[in-house]
């Protein structure tokens, strides 16, 4: 069993049944509490559900300090106070799943050895959900390469490159629950208003903006994290006031998601991508 946790800064440390930091207890990252809200008539047996919500996670972790020397030791417990500190954001990550969190609590239990003291860290998670190490990423629309060396041009041409033939794709959501999305829009020459539209459930991101070689757009969908902004070149911007105000910042739901991408015009020019990093309810 090995957690590591990395601060803001990037300062990292890891806590495992082996010294110098001794893990002996953890909790917290198999259940999340949820809040359930109902609503209850005069006379009516039971209640109306209304609504559900998960509370913040908090993980607990409990072990003891082991050094050859005081000294030693006493190194040991500055550096786990400095990384686990109240004043920085952090990161855990544990069973090839990572969560942001802050700490709450990190200290020291009054024992009687000097070389073997005992740390308490309590970890707050704003969002209870862990999330896969790597960002998975989705070609919808782009070209696949055909030309590959040595190279050897028959009489009758090659084709250099394929444009994918379908504007519908399955994505899949390996996830417990839904997550948000990056979509990255591409224009490799003039085209206009460009859109993907979740098929399930008919929702619909849409952009009003005639768009130029070489322009990217990207829709940040995540709950906490929704912006749109263009990149072109080096430069990022706010491109908030391109967006449909009908539209919808969806995510993808757990299992297969069918999405389509669109635009008025000159659709073949467009490049369609989306990232995302499934999310689950404990490791």
């Amino acid at each position: 069993m090995t957690i590591t946790y990395t601060n803001a800064t990037g300062e990292s440390l890891s806590l495992r049944q082996r010294r110098p930091y001794f893990l002996q207890r953890m909790d917290g990252t198999g259940n999340v509490r949820n809040t359930v809200t109902t609503f209850k008539a005069p006379n009516q047996d039971g209640a109306f559900f209304i609504s559900g919500s998960l509370e913040m996670r908090n993980i607990l972790l409990e072990g003891t300090i082991v050094g050859d020397t005081v000294d030693q030791t006493h190194e040991a417990r500055k550096r786990l106070l400095r990384v686990f500190s109240p004043k920085q954001k952090g990161m855990l990550v544990y069973r090839g799943a990572q969560i942001p969190c802050i700490v709450e609590e990190a200290g020291f239990v009054a024992t009687e050895s000097a070389r073997s003291p005992a740390f308490f860290i309590s970890l707050l998670c704003p969002s209870p959900f862990f999330e896969a190490l790597d960002e998975l990423r989705v070609e919808l629309a782009s070209w696949v390469n055909k030309l590959s060396f040595t190279l050897e041009i028959p009489e009758s041409g090659i084709e250099f490159g394929l444009r994918q033939p379908s504007q519908i794709i399955t994505v899949d959501n390996p996830g417990d629950v839904p997550c948000g999305c990056t979509i990255s829009f591409v224009a490799l020459g003039t085209l206009t208003n460009p859109e993907l539209m979740s098929v399930d459930s008919g929702e619909v991101f849409r952009l009003l903006k005639t768009m130029t070689s070489g322009e990217e757009l990207r829709v940040h969908t995540p709950f906490a994290g929704k912006r749109v902004v263009q990149i072109i070149g080096n430069t990022e911007t706010n491109a908030f006031a391109f967006m449909d105000t009908a539209s919808t910042f969806f995510q993808l739901a757990p299992g297969r998601n069918t999405l389509r991408y669109n635009a008025d015009t000159n659709m073949e020019l467009l490049e369609v991508s989306v990232f995302y990093r499934p999310q689950y309810l404990g490791v």
